[in-house]
């Protein structure tokens, strides 16, 4: 094989993505060792850039390295960086040292250039030849496509590494697969049977395959798709993945624990452990006017005081303390969905259209939108405590503006302590600096 066809193959190999371009200039450096040896690689290059399948600069600073030019791409400069621009047209320019070359910061993105749009060629010629008859390769389309999705996204972790990400619109509405009971999503979790349903979306109990392959004795997760408007509001879908993020490191007893925040083309969906027993909501039903009471209550109080106080310690605010959101399982009482409500209100659309916000359980801050604190998840805590010793809300479901404004006060159960009806009432505050700081705080005002 002369000069000429090395060069060439070696041009090949580089706009298919399979040669990074610092080892393109040193493969075609190693071609021009001898006198007049760099002719026919030169010549080539005239050609590719003749041809289109070159930008003329990007040939000319190819050339400025095989004539000695000491400009070029730093080492370890693979070319995956900045966002694909389109091809320019072919431009017949000779390639020359003299011409004047792009400035070093956007070699990379002539780079990115050539093989991307290579690589769209790629797959469009293959899925032309199939529509005029001819025989198709789909392993030659799937490698094509995996060629380019790999190289988009090796950009993509390039660019955040460097502070420049590119913004990912998530479209669910594009999705039109349906999901049901026996879907599969991400090629793994498989779903079983609907356990629950609310605004946010739907939990499934799902198959997760890795452990039945993992021969794992409990084989089954919790899968929660969010669905309706919710998942149309790309900010809010970026906020929930966050709060997802910040819920899988507040590993405790009283916390559920959280696997993932997954993508299944446009579903998106939080994996979880799968808990048995009730929502404390239902069991508060169960119980109606006698109330569950102290006596029970106080072992469920402590479990929910200390999984919030966690979360408090390092800065995280439920933000959507109810019943509901409380889940009585063998081991304890689970705190379920953090930052549902700051994931909505940070997407700029209301909370409560969703079940990301319940006014019941809002403190006055929250429906005005003031900054969150950890104080506002005591109001709430307050409310349920109150639920459990009375065996209704305190204010009969009424949000907090209206039941300030109205001068409501909670009455007191029956048969509660005053220390414990003191705790309460602080909770209940409708001013902030009346109400414990945190979980802890009011934790300490009601066990001593």
């Amino acid at each position: 094989m002369d000069r000429a066809d090395e060069a060439d193959r070696a041009l090949t190999a580089f706009v298919s993505g399979r040669m990074p371009f610092e080892r393109l200039v040193a493969a075609l450096k190693s071609l021009v060792l001898g006198d007049g040896a760099a002719l026919p690689v030169l010549a080539r290059l005239e050609s590719w850039a003749n041809e289109g399948r070159l930008p003329a600069d990007l040939a000319a600073l190819l050339a400025g390295e095989l004539g000695g030019n000491s400009q070029g791409v730093a080492p370890g400069d693979t070319g995956l960086d900045p966002p694909t621009v389109p091809l320019a047209p072919p431009r017949p320019a000779t390639p020359d040292p003299a011409v004047a070359l792009p400035p070093a910061g956007t070699i990379r993105d002539k780079v990115d250039e050539v093989v991307v749009n290579a690589l769209i060629g790629d797959f469009a010629g293959l899925r032309g030849r199939n529509r005029s008859g001819e025989t198709r390769s789909d392993a030659a389309l799937d490698a094509s496509l995996a060629d380019f999705r790999s190289l988009r996204f090796r950009r993509d972790a390039s660019n955040a590494e460097a502070g420049r990400a590119r913004r990912f619109e998530l479209d669910p509405r594009r999705e039109t697969r349906q999901i049901g009971i026996g879907a599969m999503l991400k090629d793994r979790f498989i779903l079983d049977a609907e356990i629950g349903r609310g605004g946010m979306g739907t939990v499934y109990r799902a198959v997760d395959r890795r452990r039945l392959e993992a021969m794992r004795h409990q084989p089954y997760v919790a899968l929660k798709l969010l669905g309706g408007d919710f998942r149309h509001h790309p900010e809010a879908l970026r906020t929930i993945e966050a709060e997802a993020r910040r819920a899988q490191e507040l590993a405790h007893p009283n916390i559920v624990t959280i696997h993932d925040f997954e993508r299944d083309g446009g579903h998106l969906f939080i994996v979880m452990e799968l808990l048995e027993g009730e929502p404390l909501d239902q069991r508060i039903a169960r119980a109606g006017q006698t109330a569950v009471g102290w006596e029970e209550g106080r072992e469920i109080l402590a479990g929910l005081c200390a999984g919030l106080a966690h979360a408090h310690a390092r800065g995280v605010v439920h933000a959507d303390i109810k019943p509901a959101n409380m889940f009585l399982a063998a081991g304890g009482v689970k705190l379920l969905d953090f930052g549902i409500a700051s994931a909505a209100r940070d997407g700029g659309f209301d909370p409560t259209s969703l079940g990301g916000l319940t006014m019941a359980y809002a403190s006055p801050q929250m429906i005005e939108t003031a900054e969150r604190r950890a104080d506002d998840d005591v109001y709430a805590l307050g409310c349920v405590t109150y639920e459990l010793l009375a065996g209704h809300h305190p204010f009969d479901g009424q949000a907090a503006l209206e039941a300030r404004e109205r001068g409501l006060t909670p009455a007191r159960p029956v048969d509660v302590e005053e220390k414990v009806w003191l705790a309460v009432t602080a909770a209940l505050a409708f001013e902030r600096e009346q109400r414990p700081a945190d979980a802890a705080a009011f934790a300490k005002a009601l066990f001593g």
